[in-house]
């Protein structure tokens, strides 16, 4: 076997212009798979990050009924303070949990000196824990002043979304009143002090979004529930896997968990469109690479008629022969896949360094 490994070789060696058209060919076929490959990888790992840093989290905990229901009265599927600090304290006790947030999601109208206002949307949030969320973020990165601090002292702060705060004509330090309904139905209005202006890198949502105590938010509609627990993995890369621990964590509960790519479907309909269009042009590349190297081959073998022809004359089998053939296509296909990942490898580092 060895020995026609080496023949193989040396005809290899031999045919030297034709051996690198072959060679060269499945390199250029095999760096680009491995960069389109990377491409998509990397794009899945950045989308992975915007989301889960971005405010979703690796997961949300909601009351079951918001899966398939709606609300008819706000906050009907709230939880409850007393069931929200629990599973909060619970999850933080479990090693693969950096940490729990409670948020709570209301609407409302917003106003400037009662002369300009606009309905807003509010999320009451636990400002220490999201600020950390969403570290190393650029979604929500503030344009003026900071998230609001000492909220147990001052819960009476707020950070808007830039295009809102340019509709109200608003800057920091400004006072604005927030109107909203209570859970009872009634109306209620509470002045907080604008502390921060940000962008969320997403136009329609600039127009809206206002980021409040979760103590305001629950003083201004007049509850104690939380809408959703959201929660932080250690390994930003793990939610599949931890997932079937919080499930049997709220086993038992009116909760319920939701991974961050079922709470953004889109994700997954980015990840078939990608997956989708790499299946098609890698099936296209390969063929052409795998026709390109048959033809090389076949240009190969008609040329060596003679040779083998006397082989034949010297007692050489033909399953030897073909032998002799398959070993020079590995020979090719190896050493073309080796400067194929080496080609990969220089166009990736560049990218690497200018995004580190």
């Amino acid at each position: 076997m060895s020995q026609w490994f080496k023949i193989a070789w040396r005809n290899v060696a031999r045919n030297r212009r034709r051996s690198m058209v072959a060679i060269w060919t499945v390199a250029i076929v095999s760096s680009s798979i491995i960069v389109a490959h990377g491409y998509i990888n990397f794009t899945f790992w950045g989308l992975t990050r915007v989301i889960v840093q971005g405010g979703t989290g690796n997961m949300q905990l909601v009351d079951k009924r918001m899966v398939n229901d709606f609300e008819t009265e706000l906050l009907a599927f709230g939880l409850d303070s007393k069931t929200a600090n629990e599973t909060v304290a619970k999850l933080e006790a479990t090693q693969p949990v950096r940490r729990a947030m409670q948020r709570l999601l209301f609407t409302g109208i917003v106003s400037k000196d009662d002369s300009i206002s606009t309905v807003f949307r509010a999320t009451g949030i636990e400002s220490k824990k999201e600020k950390r969320l969403q570290q190393g973020n650029a979604a929500g990165a503030f344009v003026k002043g900071a998230m609001f601090k000492d909220t147990d002292k001052n819960p009476y702060q707020a950070v808007l979304a830039i295009d809102l705060a340019k509709k109200l004509s608003i800057d920091v330090g400004d006072e604005v009143v927030l109107l909203a309904n209570t859970v009872e139905g009634g109306i209620n209005a509470i002045d907080a002090t604008v502390s921060g202006i940000y962008d969320t890198g997403i136009p329609i949502t600039n127009q809206l979004d206002i980021k409040v105590p979760l103590a305001l938010a629950q003083q201004l509609l007049l509850t104690d529930k939380v809408s959703n627990i959201v929660v932080q993995l250690r390994d930003i890369e793990a939610t599949k896997s931890i997932l079937p621990q919080i499930k049997a964590l709220v086993k038992g509960t009116k909760m319920t968990v939701q991974p961050w790519y079922d709470i953004k479907p889109y994700f997954k309909a980015v990840e078939i469109i990608y997956y989708s269009i790499f299946t098609v042009m890698g099936v296209i590349i390969m063929t052409v690479a795998l026709l390109s190297v048959a033809n090389v081959m076949g240009t190969t073998v008609n040329e060596r008629v003679p040779e083998i022809g006397t082989l034949r004359a010297f007692g050489i089998e033909k399953w030897q022969l073909r032998l002799n053939f398959v070993f020079e296509g590995l020979i090719i296909g190896f050493i073309g896949a080796v400067l194929g990942i080496i080609l990969a490898s220089c166009w990736h580092l560049p990218s690497v360094k200018q995004v580190l």
